[in-house]
C-alpha cells in the first residue's frame, strides 16, 4: 500500500513514518525541508506544504491513502494550517481518487459525552485554553465529515515523548482517560491501523488509555 504522510518531520509523524515502513508499505513524506528526512528504503520524500494545493496534489498522487498529522507551532496562534491544509488534502485526494484520508485531531474536539466527569471537565479547560486551536480542528474535522473522501478522524488527548506501550484503546466512543497522555508511537500506531480498518470508515476515534 503506498501511504502519504503529511507532518512527516514531527513528533507523531515521524512514528507513522517508521512503522508504516516497517509494516511493508510504501512510504512518502511530505516536507517543507526534505532534507530533514533521512532516506530509507521504501521511502520516498516530497518538499512540500500542506497549504499549497497543488503540491499536495502532487504528493498525493497514486497514493492508497493519507495520514495528516501536522500541527501548528503553538497552540495559542495556530492560524490556519489545520483547517486549509485538511481542505486541501481532500480536495486533493477526491481529485486523484485516494481511498482513505486518515487525521489526527484531538480529545479536545470531543463533546464529551463518553468521557467520564473529569475528562469532560477536562475537555471544556482544553477549549478555554486554547480556543483558536479548538476552532481550527472543528473545521478541520467538519471538512472531512462534508466530503465523499472515506475518512477517519483520530482523537488522542495530550502526547508525549514516552515509548509505545501496545497497550492503548482506540475506537469509536471509546472511553479514554483525558488527563492522562499518550505516546506519540502509540498514537501513530492507531492512525496506520485507520487506513485498513474498515469499521473506522467514516467514523471518530478516541484513542488513550
Amino acid at each position: 500500500m503506498k501511504i502519504v504522510s503529511f507532518g512527516a518531520t514531527g513528533n507523531t509523524g515521524k512514528n507513522v513514518v517508521e512503522r508504516a515502513l516497517a509494516a511493508g508499505h510504501e512510504v512518502v513524506a511530505v516536507a517543507r525541508k526534505p532534507e530533514t528526512v533521512a532516506p530509507r528504503p521504501g521511502l520516498g520524500v516530497q518538499q512540500g506544504d500542506v497549504l499549497d494545493l497543488y503540491a499536495v496534489k502532487r504528493a498525493v498522487a497514486g497514493a492508497d491513502a493519507v495520514i495528516c498529522t501536522v500541527g501548528p507551532a503553538q497552540s495559542g496562534n495556530p492560524g490556519t494550517v489545520l483547517s486549509h491544509g485538511v481542505k486541501n488534502i481532500v480536495r486533493a485526494c477526491t481529485d486523484e481518487g485516494v481511498r482513505r484520508v486518515v487525521f489526527e485531531s484531538g480529545i479536545m474536539v470531543s463533546d464529551g459525552k463518553e468521557l467520564s466527569m473529569i475528562g469532560s471537565f477536562l475537555v471544556i479547560i482544553f477549549r478555554a485554553m486554547y480556543p483558536k486551536l479548538y476552532e481550527d480542528k472543528l473545521l478541520a474535522e467538519n471538512t472531512l465529515q462534508g466530503s465523499t473522501v472515506e475518512w477517519v478522524i483520530v482523537r488522542p488527548p495530550m502526547l508525549s515523548h514516552a515509548p509505545a506501550t501496545g497497550k492503548y484503546v482506540a475506537g469509536p466512543k471509546a472511553r479514554v482517560s483525558a488527563s492522562k497522555a499518550l505516546p506519540h508511537a502509540d498514537c501513530a500506531d492507531a492512525l496506520l491501523r485507520a487506513v485498513t480498518e474498515e469499521t473506522w470508515a467514516r467514523q471518530i476515534v478516541n484513542v488513550g488509555f
